[in-house]
Protein backbone atom coordinates (compact mmCIF):
# COMPACT_ATOMS: atom_id res chain seq x y z
CA UNK A 1 0.00 0.00 0.00
CA UNK A 2 1.11 3.07 -0.86
CA UNK A 3 2.39 5.35 2.03
CA UNK A 4 -0.08 8.30 1.16
CA UNK A 5 -3.02 6.16 1.40
CA UNK A 6 -5.46 5.60 4.33
CA UNK A 7 -4.91 3.13 6.76
CA UNK A 8 -7.98 0.92 7.89
CA UNK A 9 -7.67 -1.06 11.58
CA UNK A 10 -10.63 -2.75 12.65
CA UNK A 11 -11.40 -3.78 16.33
CA UNK A 12 -11.28 -7.15 17.33
CA UNK A 13 -13.81 -9.73 17.95
CA UNK A 14 -14.71 -10.27 21.08
CA UNK A 15 -15.97 -14.10 22.61
CA UNK A 16 -19.29 -14.60 22.60
CA UNK A 17 -20.25 -11.81 19.08
CA UNK A 18 -22.35 -13.15 17.04
CA UNK A 19 -25.31 -10.43 16.54
CA UNK A 20 -26.27 -6.72 17.03
CA UNK A 21 -26.64 -6.42 20.54
CA UNK A 22 -23.95 -8.51 21.68
CA UNK A 23 -21.71 -6.84 18.75
CA UNK A 24 -22.48 -3.23 20.45
CA UNK A 25 -22.01 -3.62 23.91
CA UNK A 26 -19.41 -3.72 26.48
CA UNK A 27 -19.12 -6.70 28.59
CA UNK A 28 -20.83 -5.30 31.81
CA UNK A 29 -23.05 -8.23 32.32
CA UNK A 30 -20.77 -9.96 34.72
CA UNK A 31 -20.05 -12.48 31.80
CA UNK A 32 -16.62 -14.18 32.01
CA UNK A 33 -14.34 -12.65 29.72
CA UNK A 34 -12.54 -15.70 28.15
CA UNK A 35 -10.38 -15.54 24.64
CA UNK A 36 -11.96 -17.15 21.93
CA UNK A 37 -8.95 -18.31 20.11
CA UNK A 38 -10.62 -19.83 16.83
CA UNK A 39 -13.51 -16.90 16.97
CA UNK A 40 -10.65 -14.38 17.00
CA UNK A 41 -8.35 -15.98 14.80
CA UNK A 42 -10.84 -16.30 12.01
CA UNK A 43 -12.00 -12.80 12.35
CA UNK A 44 -7.96 -11.97 12.23
CA UNK A 45 -7.57 -14.38 8.84
CA UNK A 46 -10.54 -12.54 7.38
CA UNK A 47 -9.11 -8.94 7.94
CA UNK A 48 -5.93 -10.05 6.38
CA UNK A 49 -7.62 -10.96 3.09
CA UNK A 50 -9.34 -7.89 3.17
CA UNK A 51 -6.79 -5.31 3.19
CA UNK A 52 -7.16 -4.34 6.90
CA UNK A 53 -3.45 -3.18 8.20
CA UNK A 54 -4.29 -4.45 11.68
CA UNK A 55 -7.22 -4.89 14.61
CA UNK A 56 -7.27 -3.03 17.63
CA UNK A 57 -6.91 -5.17 20.86
CA UNK A 58 -8.65 -2.54 23.50
CA UNK A 59 -8.81 -3.07 27.02
CA UNK A 60 -11.72 -2.69 29.96
CA UNK A 61 -12.29 -5.31 32.96
CA UNK A 62 -14.76 -7.28 30.76
CA UNK A 63 -12.53 -8.43 28.51
CA UNK A 64 -9.03 -10.85 28.46
CA UNK A 65 -5.89 -9.16 28.77
CA UNK A 66 -4.76 -8.01 25.32
CA UNK A 67 -1.30 -8.32 25.68
CA UNK A 68 -1.24 -11.94 26.04
CA UNK A 69 -4.31 -12.44 23.58
CA UNK A 70 -1.87 -10.90 20.91
CA UNK A 71 0.51 -13.00 22.02
CA UNK A 72 -1.67 -15.79 21.72
CA UNK A 73 -2.76 -15.08 18.18
CA UNK A 74 0.56 -14.19 16.66
CA UNK A 75 0.86 -18.30 16.36
CA UNK A 76 -1.30 -18.20 13.58
CA UNK A 77 -1.66 -15.13 12.14
CA UNK A 78 1.55 -14.43 9.96
CA UNK A 79 0.90 -10.20 7.98
CA UNK A 80 -1.77 -8.65 10.29
CA UNK A 81 -1.22 -6.03 12.68
CA UNK A 82 -2.36 -5.62 16.22
CA UNK A 83 -2.89 -2.31 18.00
CA UNK A 84 -2.53 -3.23 21.52
CA UNK A 85 -4.17 -0.66 24.03
CA UNK A 86 -2.51 0.23 27.05
CA UNK A 87 -3.33 2.23 30.24
CA UNK A 88 -0.55 4.03 31.21
CA UNK A 89 -0.02 3.88 34.92
CA UNK A 90 -1.02 0.59 35.30
CA UNK A 91 2.12 -1.32 35.11
CA UNK A 92 5.80 0.25 35.04
CA UNK A 93 7.03 1.22 31.63
CA UNK A 94 9.69 -0.94 32.26
CA UNK A 95 8.29 -4.03 32.39
CA UNK A 96 5.63 -2.67 29.70
CA UNK A 97 8.42 -2.68 26.85
CA UNK A 98 9.67 -5.59 28.09
CA UNK A 99 6.47 -7.46 27.14
CA UNK A 100 6.37 -5.56 24.27
CA UNK A 101 9.70 -5.73 23.11
CA UNK A 102 9.19 -9.97 23.72
CA UNK A 103 6.11 -10.05 21.95
CA UNK A 104 7.60 -8.52 18.64
CA UNK A 105 9.99 -11.22 18.68
CA UNK A 106 6.85 -13.86 17.78
CA UNK A 107 4.92 -10.79 16.05
CA UNK A 108 8.06 -9.71 13.93
CA UNK A 109 7.12 -6.22 14.98
CA UNK A 110 3.41 -5.71 13.13
CA UNK A 111 2.75 -3.88 16.57
CA UNK A 112 0.97 -0.45 17.39
CA UNK A 113 -0.06 0.55 20.82
CA UNK A 114 -2.87 2.57 21.88
CA UNK A 115 -2.31 4.56 24.88
CA UNK A 116 -5.22 5.58 27.08
CA UNK A 117 -5.00 7.54 30.49
CA UNK A 118 -8.29 6.08 31.37
CA UNK A 119 -11.75 7.39 31.06
CA UNK A 120 -13.70 6.26 33.52
CA UNK A 121 -12.67 6.98 37.42
CA UNK A 122 -14.57 4.24 38.62
CA UNK A 123 -13.08 1.24 36.64
CA UNK A 124 -9.56 2.67 37.18
CA UNK A 125 -10.17 1.78 40.50
CA UNK A 126 -10.42 -1.13 40.11
CA UNK A 127 -7.25 -1.57 38.71
CA UNK A 128 -5.53 0.48 42.00
CA UNK A 129 -5.83 3.99 40.23
CA UNK A 130 -6.91 6.98 41.87
CA UNK A 131 -5.87 10.13 40.38
CA UNK A 132 -7.70 12.35 38.77
CA UNK A 133 -8.40 13.09 34.79
CA UNK A 134 -5.64 15.44 34.45
CA UNK A 135 -2.90 14.06 37.00
CA UNK A 136 -3.63 10.39 34.78
CA UNK A 137 -1.79 12.65 31.75
CA UNK A 138 0.68 13.89 33.92
CA UNK A 139 1.62 10.43 34.17
CA UNK A 140 1.39 9.33 31.18
CA UNK A 141 3.80 12.19 30.62
CA UNK A 142 6.19 10.52 32.42
CA UNK A 143 5.28 6.85 31.12
CA UNK A 144 6.02 7.75 27.65
CA UNK A 145 8.90 9.25 28.67
CA UNK A 146 10.28 6.16 29.87
CA UNK A 147 8.96 4.18 26.84
CA UNK A 148 10.38 6.39 24.01
CA UNK A 149 14.04 6.07 25.87
CA UNK A 150 13.97 2.54 26.14
CA UNK A 151 12.68 2.40 22.05
CA UNK A 152 15.23 5.35 21.11
CA UNK A 153 18.37 5.32 22.90
CA UNK A 154 21.29 2.65 23.83
CA UNK A 155 22.48 4.28 27.31
CA UNK A 156 20.48 3.83 30.68
CA UNK A 157 16.84 5.72 30.77
CA UNK A 158 16.41 8.13 33.12
CA UNK A 159 12.97 9.47 34.08
CA UNK A 160 12.25 11.79 37.38
CA UNK A 161 8.88 12.87 37.11
CA UNK A 162 5.95 13.64 39.38
CA UNK A 163 4.30 9.91 39.39
CA UNK A 164 7.27 7.97 37.79
CA UNK A 165 11.31 7.68 38.90
CA UNK A 166 13.44 5.04 36.79
CA UNK A 167 17.36 5.14 37.67
CA UNK A 168 19.83 4.10 34.89
CA UNK A 169 17.16 1.76 33.41
CA UNK A 170 18.28 -1.53 30.97
CA UNK A 171 16.41 -3.34 29.04
CA UNK A 172 18.20 -6.58 27.11
CA UNK A 173 15.39 -7.86 25.04
CA UNK A 174 15.46 -5.14 21.89
CA UNK A 175 12.25 -4.88 19.80
CA UNK A 176 12.60 -7.02 16.77
CA UNK A 177 11.34 -5.41 13.65
CA UNK A 178 12.23 -5.36 10.13
CA UNK A 179 11.23 -1.76 9.63
CA UNK A 180 11.08 0.57 12.86
CA UNK A 181 13.25 0.71 15.95
CA UNK A 182 9.82 0.70 18.35
CA UNK A 183 5.73 0.05 17.42
CA UNK A 184 3.98 2.63 16.26
CA UNK A 185 2.06 4.98 18.78
CA UNK A 186 -1.39 5.85 18.66
CA UNK A 187 -2.36 8.46 21.55
CA UNK A 188 -6.49 8.71 22.37
CA UNK A 189 -7.96 11.52 23.62
CA UNK A 190 -10.30 14.72 22.81
CA UNK A 191 -8.50 16.76 25.19
CA UNK A 192 -5.62 19.27 25.26
CA UNK A 193 -3.27 17.22 27.30
CA UNK A 194 -3.78 14.66 25.06
CA UNK A 195 -2.99 16.94 21.50
CA UNK A 196 0.04 17.33 23.63
CA UNK A 197 1.51 13.88 24.75
CA UNK A 198 0.38 13.86 20.54
CA UNK A 199 2.54 16.19 19.90
CA UNK A 200 5.35 14.95 22.22
CA UNK A 201 5.11 11.23 22.15
CA UNK A 202 2.87 10.31 19.38
CA UNK A 203 3.18 8.59 15.78
CA UNK A 204 -1.12 9.64 15.81
CA UNK A 205 -3.31 11.32 17.92
CA UNK A 206 -6.84 9.75 17.00
CA UNK A 207 -10.16 10.82 18.83
CA UNK A 208 -13.32 9.62 18.82
CA UNK A 209 -16.08 10.63 15.43
CA UNK A 210 -16.52 13.93 14.85
CA UNK A 211 -17.61 16.25 11.21
CA UNK A 212 -14.57 16.65 8.94
CA UNK A 213 -14.86 20.79 9.46
CA UNK A 214 -14.39 19.97 13.43
CA UNK A 215 -11.81 17.51 12.69
CA UNK A 216 -10.38 20.13 10.30
CA UNK A 217 -10.18 22.81 13.15
CA UNK A 218 -8.53 20.37 15.49
CA UNK A 219 -5.53 18.83 13.60
CA UNK A 220 -3.86 21.01 12.13
CA UNK A 221 -1.54 21.12 14.91
CA UNK A 222 -0.91 17.79 14.39
CA UNK A 223 0.08 17.64 10.88
CA UNK A 224 2.29 20.66 11.32
CA UNK A 225 4.24 18.98 13.40
CA UNK A 226 4.63 16.35 11.11
CA UNK A 227 2.26 13.47 13.20
CA UNK A 228 -0.74 12.32 11.13
CA UNK A 229 -4.55 12.39 12.47
CA UNK A 230 -7.29 9.20 13.49
CA UNK A 231 -10.78 8.94 14.10
CA UNK A 232 -12.50 5.94 15.95
CA UNK A 233 -15.59 5.00 13.81
CA UNK A 234 -18.46 2.34 12.93
CA UNK A 235 -19.80 1.93 9.57
CA UNK A 236 -22.86 0.49 8.49
CA UNK A 237 -22.58 0.23 4.01
CA UNK A 238 -24.89 -1.29 2.03
CA UNK A 239 -25.64 -1.44 -1.88
CA UNK A 240 -27.63 1.61 -1.43
CA UNK A 241 -28.19 4.18 1.17
CA UNK A 242 -31.96 3.11 1.69
CA UNK A 243 -30.82 -0.73 2.77
CA UNK A 244 -28.23 1.40 4.97
CA UNK A 245 -30.45 3.60 6.85
CA UNK A 246 -32.72 0.60 7.35
CA UNK A 247 -30.41 -1.42 8.78
CA UNK A 248 -29.34 1.60 11.34
CA UNK A 249 -32.61 2.18 12.80
CA UNK A 250 -33.26 -1.42 13.02
CA UNK A 251 -29.41 -1.62 15.06
CA UNK A 252 -31.44 1.61 16.85
CA UNK A 253 -34.60 -0.09 17.67
CA UNK A 254 -32.66 -3.51 19.12
CA UNK A 255 -30.11 -1.42 21.36
CA UNK A 256 -32.49 1.18 23.21
CA UNK A 257 -32.89 -0.80 25.92
CA UNK A 258 -29.30 -0.26 27.24
CA UNK A 259 -29.88 3.67 27.19
CA UNK A 260 -30.03 3.63 30.57
CA UNK A 261 -27.02 1.46 30.71
CA UNK A 262 -25.25 4.19 28.83
CA UNK A 263 -26.07 7.00 30.67
CA UNK A 264 -24.26 5.19 33.96
CA UNK A 265 -21.17 5.36 31.68
CA UNK A 266 -21.32 9.02 30.61
CA UNK A 267 -21.60 10.14 33.84
CA UNK A 268 -19.68 8.23 35.86
CA UNK A 269 -17.02 9.18 33.22
CA UNK A 270 -14.48 11.83 32.90
CA UNK A 271 -13.52 12.05 29.28
CA UNK A 272 -13.61 15.08 27.73
CA UNK A 273 -14.07 12.91 24.92
CA UNK A 274 -17.12 11.21 25.37
CA UNK A 275 -18.52 14.28 26.95
CA UNK A 276 -17.95 16.08 23.62
CA UNK A 277 -19.83 13.44 21.98
CA UNK A 278 -22.90 13.34 23.63
CA UNK A 279 -23.35 16.96 22.77
CA UNK A 280 -22.59 16.14 18.84
CA UNK A 281 -25.33 12.99 19.10
CA UNK A 282 -27.86 15.74 20.16
CA UNK A 283 -27.88 15.97 16.28
CA UNK A 284 -28.47 12.96 14.38
CA UNK A 285 -26.92 13.46 11.33
CA UNK A 286 -24.10 16.44 11.81
CA UNK A 287 -22.56 15.79 8.42
CA UNK A 288 -23.54 13.98 5.54
CA UNK A 289 -23.75 10.32 6.05
CA UNK A 290 -22.74 10.88 9.37
CA UNK A 291 -24.79 9.66 11.88
CA UNK A 292 -25.10 9.47 16.12
CA UNK A 293 -28.41 7.56 16.42
CA UNK A 294 -26.88 5.10 18.78
CA UNK A 295 -24.74 6.77 20.66
CA UNK A 296 -26.92 7.35 23.37
CA UNK A 297 -27.52 3.53 23.29
CA UNK A 298 -24.37 2.24 22.91
CA UNK A 299 -21.80 4.92 23.98
CA UNK A 300 -19.43 7.03 22.01
CA UNK A 301 -18.37 4.52 19.74
CA UNK A 302 -21.33 4.22 18.10
CA UNK A 303 -20.82 7.69 15.89
CA UNK A 304 -21.10 5.75 12.25
CA UNK A 305 -20.49 6.42 8.45
CA UNK A 306 -23.93 5.09 6.80
CA UNK A 307 -25.02 4.89 3.47
CA UNK A 308 -23.94 2.89 0.05
CA UNK A 309 -20.84 1.57 -0.58
CA UNK A 310 -19.56 4.05 -2.84
CA UNK A 311 -21.05 7.26 -0.17
CA UNK A 312 -19.32 6.00 2.39
CA UNK A 313 -16.07 5.52 0.35
CA UNK A 314 -16.43 9.39 -0.26
CA UNK A 315 -17.00 10.33 2.92
CA UNK A 316 -13.55 8.59 4.09
CA UNK A 317 -12.11 10.50 1.13
CA UNK A 318 -13.88 13.53 2.57
CA UNK A 319 -11.94 12.97 6.17
CA UNK A 320 -8.45 12.35 4.38
CA UNK A 321 -8.46 15.77 2.63
CA UNK A 322 -9.19 16.86 5.53
CA UNK A 323 -5.89 15.33 7.01
CA UNK A 324 -7.19 12.15 8.41
CA UNK A 325 -5.15 8.86 7.26
CA UNK A 326 -5.98 6.39 10.13
CA UNK A 327 -9.30 4.93 11.13
CA UNK A 328 -9.94 2.60 13.80
CA UNK A 329 -13.20 1.09 12.63
CA UNK A 330 -16.17 -1.13 13.72
CA UNK A 331 -19.45 -2.28 12.81
CA UNK A 332 -22.48 -4.31 13.67
CA UNK A 333 -21.93 -7.55 13.73
CA UNK A 334 -18.18 -6.94 13.39
CA UNK A 335 -17.28 -9.80 10.96
CA UNK A 336 -20.21 -9.05 9.04
CA UNK A 337 -19.90 -5.47 8.38
CA UNK A 338 -15.94 -5.74 7.75
CA UNK A 339 -16.48 -8.12 5.25
CA UNK A 340 -18.40 -5.76 3.34
CA UNK A 341 -16.45 -3.00 3.65
CA UNK A 342 -13.50 -4.85 2.58
CA UNK A 343 -15.19 -6.32 -0.27
CA UNK A 344 -17.64 -3.15 -1.45
CA UNK A 345 -15.91 -0.21 0.04
CA UNK A 346 -11.91 -0.41 0.18
CA UNK A 347 -12.12 -1.25 -3.34
CA UNK A 348 -13.69 1.88 -4.39
CA UNK A 349 -11.48 4.23 -1.86
CA UNK A 350 -7.77 2.79 -3.53
CA UNK A 351 -9.35 3.58 -6.95
CA UNK A 352 -10.28 6.83 -5.76
CA UNK A 353 -7.01 7.97 -3.92
CA UNK A 354 -5.42 6.60 -7.09
CA UNK A 355 -7.48 8.40 -9.39
CA UNK A 356 -6.49 11.57 -7.16
CA UNK A 357 -2.89 11.03 -6.85
CA UNK A 358 -2.67 10.26 -10.77
CA UNK A 359 -4.30 14.53 -11.32
CA UNK A 360 -1.43 15.81 -9.05
CA UNK A 361 1.45 13.96 -11.06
Amino acid sequence: MEEDNIHFHWRLIQGGEESYTTSATQNDSGKAAWPDLKLQSDFCKEAEKLGIESVLVDINYGKPDPTLLTLALTKEIKQLGFIIAVRSGLLSPTLFVQQINTLSTFSKGRLYINVVAGHSPTEQQYYGDFLTHNERYERTDDFLSACLQFWDTDGPVNVTGKYLKIEEGLLNTPYVSEKTKRPFIFIGGGSQPAIDLSLKYGDCWIQLGDTPGNIQKKITPILTKGKVAGLRLSVICRSTNAEAILAANKLLEETKKYKNQQNGYVTKSDSKSINKTQQLAKDEWPSPNLWTGVVKTIGPTGIAIVGSYKEVAEKFIEYKEVGVTHFILSGWPKLEEMNRFGTHVIPIIRKMEKRKSLTKV
